[in-house]
């Protein structure tokens, strides 16, 4: 098993410019502007750098951050769907204002799962029609999990790989956002990485809600912030979920432990069905982290049982795995265009699925009627095992394989007393009853 060390490597020279220059642009974040444009270059405003990521949607508000000159002011205009498509205009609009240069324009008084169409006007931008979708307040919730979107340069770049699996996501028809599970970049402080980043996703963030935690790889965390407005532990609700997102990298703001602290204070016994997300596998049959993360185990995998938590997503591991443990799924997926890595022939314990050498995502389908989660593992493209080319790219919507998880008695109502009694009667033979109603800090973890 593998315990995590920071793996972030440091530029010198030329690189140590390109840093202070990030870091100065992305000092502050406040109210402001946004970005349109189909493609990037290395020149002109920050604005042109950063596109446009909406964020934070719930089901009356959204936020749109970009980063831009601090002397532009912009105006967002927006319109509901069917508005939108009567009038061809927009009927609503939000000035920006000059204060900082990471913006952040808040949205507000929107409808449920209503598609909202919008611009952004000044600071560079082109003005051009983007989307996005607001949440349900109940019911079903569907979206997409993918990671590891990072290139291996010299042998090819995210436009090559990325790319392909990103435009293949601005395809899926009824998903609420995206969530990209860490690593975006492979050096944080290339510039010239994240403008293909940004070109790889250009497409995909016209049409949704997308959100990320950050990787070891993501280490400038001012960027981060100014991208998504925060890199730290956050929480979500779509429908009948809850969308817990976590930090397991090195540089986390906070330790894993108060992260399994918070996540016992906002996650209610009887409360939503509950999914995390963070980057670090916590098992994994991987050979350079084969079993997985001892300090995750020992750590967060308590605070997910006492929590009532179905699922795990996590990447870092650059390749598909299924793992069932503890009453709970636990997803490898980190097919978003990194380089393949090799699984041990050997599963550990509880492995159920794998598939490697592919570039893909997971599509989640939250069903609180039918009582259970769905998965479909989508296939985008194959990759030689010597990672030089991609061999095949296969049709919309091909499906490795569905996943169905039956949502345990802890949705709307307390959960079952033999749970609520004993976590130990689990693969891993755990010898001692845990009671999740004892406060975590009394936990023995």
């Amino acid at each position: 098993m593998t315990t995590r060390v920071s793996d972030i490597f440091r530029k010198s020279g030329y690189f140590i410019v390109v840093i202070i220059a990030i870091l100065l642009i992305c000092a502050g974040t406040h109210v402001s502007a946004e970005n349109s444009s189909g493609s990037f270059n290395t020149t002109g405003s920050f604005g042109l750098l950063s596109g446009s990521f909406v964020t934070s949607t719930t089901y009356n508000t959204t936020i749109i951050r970009f980063l831009a000159d601090p002397s532009c002011t912009s105006t967002i205009r927006y319109a509901n769907d069917s508005s939108f498509l009567v009038e061809g205009t927009y009927d609503h609009q939000v000035r920006g204002t000059l204060n900082g240069t990471s913006h952040a324009i808040l949205l507000s008084d929107l409808d449920p799962v209503t598609r909202y169409h919008y611009s952004v006007d000044a600071c560079g931008f082109d003005g051009r029609d983007r989307t996005f979708v607001t949440m349900p307040a109940h019911g079903s919730c569907t979206f997409i999990v993918y990671g590891d979107t990072r290139e291996q340069a010299p042998l090819y770049t995210q436009v090559e790989r990325h790319k392909l699996v990103a435009d293949r996501i601005a395809e899926e028809p009824d998903i609420q956002f995206v969530i990209n599970s860490g690593d975006l970049v492979a050096d944080s402080n290339d510039r010239s990485e994240w403008i293909r980043f940004l070109n790889s996703t250009e497409r995909l963030r016209s049409v949704t809600t997308y959100r990320a935690v950050p990787g070891n790889h993501d280490s400038d965390r001012a960027l981060f912030r100014g991208l998504f407005g925060k890199e730290g532990p956050d929480y979500f609700d779509c429908g009948a979920a809850r969308i817990v997102l976590l930090d397991s990298t090195d540089t986390s703001s906070m330790t894993m432990r108060e992260q399994a602290q918070w996540l016992s204070k906002i996650q209610k016994v009887g409360g939503r069905i509950t999914i995390a997300i963070l980057h670090h596998p916590v098992y994994s049959s991987e050979e350079k982290h084969y079993g997985g993360f001892e300090d995750l185990q020992e750590i967060l995998v308590p605070a997910l049982k006492v929590s009532g938590v179905h699922l795990v997503f996590n990447s870092h591991v650059h390749a598909f795995e299924q793992v069932k443990r503890n009453s709970i799924t636990f997803i490898t997926e980190g097919r978003g265009g990194a380089p393949a890595y090799p699984l041990n022939t050997t599963r550990i314990p509880g492995s159920v699925k794998t598939v490697e050498n592919t570039l893909g995502y997971s599509r989640v389908s939250i069903d609180p009627d039918a009582g259970e989660i769905r998965i479909e593992v989508i296939r985008v493209a194959d990759v030689s095992p010597d990672l030089q080319t991609v061999t095949k790219v296969y049709p919309l919507d091909t499906v490795d394989t569905k996943i169905r998880i039956p949502i345990r008695s802890t949705f709307g109502g307390f959960t079952d007393i033999s749970e609520l009694l004993c976590f130990h009667r689990e693969s891993e033979g755990i010898s001692r009853c845990w009671n999740p109603l004892i406060p975590l800090n009394k936990l023995p973890i």
